[in-house]
């Protein structure tokens, strides 16, 4: 497998966890997601129509979570080498960190500290996706869509866009799985096995760069 085919597959798997994520912390967390800022910017604009300040104060947090989470990659790794340096790994290692924190404090802790837990960590993720350069996004998937109907309807073939379709198919299965482990067990197991399958992107990068 070459060098960018394992990238799209760790990103497919980041999109799988994404998704997962975003299942348990909507089912589990008031309605919110943390990674699809376009559903909590229309969730956002309906709560103010409604007066639910509660939900205006919860989206809002994500969003502002997720630009943080964003900036603070960003800041992270402008340095950094183009593809998948050693910088992009740490991120990811470090939002599995994030993730496994937020699956062990969900119950204690407070559901507007959890949002913007997840909110970070998952815009942490939509940076270093962004700065590999290649690939798709894992954390929103409308510009993806796009991409692969855009190439369907020039009739063009290219490799790329298998990927892409991938890329949604995992969000949609991680959105999936996270909605029935949800509901069997907890949402925080969801949580948790998006921390694992993080961690495991993290661990399968260093790996290839040490061999």
């Amino acid at each position: 497998m070459g060098g960018e085919a394992y990238i799209h597959v760790r990103l497919v798997a980041l999109a799988a966890a994404a998704g997962c994520v975003d299942a348990a912390t909507y089912l589990g967390l008031d309605g919110v997601f943390v990674a699809n800022q376009t559903g909590n910017t229309v969730l956002m604009g309906i709560a103010v129509s409604q007066g639910d300040w509660h939900q205006v104060v919860r989206t809002a947090g994500a969003v502002a979570a997720f630009c943080a989470g964003v900036l603070v990659a960003a800041r992270a790794l402008r340095a950094a080498a183009s593809g998948w340096p050693a910088r992009v790994s740490a991120v990811v290692a470090l939002q599995a960190v994030g993730l496994g924190v937020l699956a062990v404090a969900w119950g204690p802790l407070p559901t507007l500290a959890g949002i913007a837990l997840g909110g970070l960590v998952l815009g942490a993720q939509s940076a270093a996706t962004m700065h590999i350069g290649i690939g798709w996004p894992t954390t929103f998937v409308t510009g993806t869509l796009t991409r692969i109907f855009t190439e369907m309807g020039r009739h063009t073939r290219t490799f790329g866009p298998r990927w892409a379709v991938a890329t949604w198919a995992a969000y949609l299965c991680g959105a999936a799985a996270g909605g029935l482990l949800e509901r069997a067990v907890d949402a925080r197991l969801a949580v948790a096995v998006a921390a694992a399958a993080t961690a495991a992107v993290a661990l399968s990068a260093w790996l290839r760069a040490g061999r």
